[in-house]
């Protein structure tokens, strides 16, 4: 259990230790009250919960990014108002042996050489060809039954389709002409010059007094 009071002059702190939270190693937060130089050190008075104060030199405050300043320490409130109890981690230091191969230069060196000879293989070797043969079809399909690819045995049967435009010429039977013939009778009146012959029969007697009859 330790004690700390105030042996030296104080004053507000000022700059980034104005106000700031401090966080101990158990995760306890306190606050920055004052700050006293002790000689050449500068150190600050920190309120922990309770009330108590500690004097903690500065260079142990390690600065975070959000401002707050982390002790790496714990500290507790004790009995009294003014007591304090601080846990300090106690480090050592120890000793890590390690090795290292070191080229001393020293060993033997070796080369190596590459012989060729030519050696004649004769193996048989199994090779496989295609053979493309177009055989003409012309034939119509129809549009509902395309013919797909297929295999005849070993050989595959691909269908090569092609759109032909076809021209026909066909004899339509664009209309009928009907012809009746009717009879009818019509009265046409024509004047008409008709030609008779007369005979006039003249007898002459024998007596010219005799008038003729």
């Amino acid at each position: 259990m330790a004690h700390f009071h105030d042996n030296g002059s104080t004053h507000p702190a000022s700059g980034p230790l104005a106000n700031a939270r401090i966080i101990d190693a158990a995760g306890h937060q306190a606050a920055i009250v004052s700050t006293q130089h002790v000689g050449t050190e500068e150190q600050a008075w920190i309120r922990i919960d309770g009330g108590a104060q500690v004097l903690v030199p500065v260079s142990l405050l390690a600065r975070e990014d959000d401002g707050s300043f982390r002790l790496p320490f714990t500290f507790g409130s004790g009995a009294g108002d003014a007591a304090v109890q601080m846990s300090f981690p106690v480090m050592e230091e120890q000793m890590q042996v390690a090795k290292r191969t070191v080229d001393t230069g020293r060993g033997i060196r070796l080369h190596k050489t590459v012989a060729e000879r030519e050696q004649v293989l004769d193996e048989l070797l199994r090779r496989d060809e295609l053979v493309v043969e177009h055989v003409p079809v012309g034939r119509v399909v129809p549009d509902a039954a395309v013919p797909q690819a297929r295999y005849e045995g070993d050989t595959l049967v691909v269908p090569v389709l092609e759109e032909v435009l076809t021209v026909q010429k066909q004899l339509v039977l664009k209309e009928e002409v009907r012809i009746t013939r009717r009879q009818h009778q019509v009265r046409e009146p024509h004047s008409v010059m008709l030609r008779s012959e007369q005979v006039a029969v003249e007898r002459f007697d024998e007596g010219q007094d005799r008038a003729p009859q």
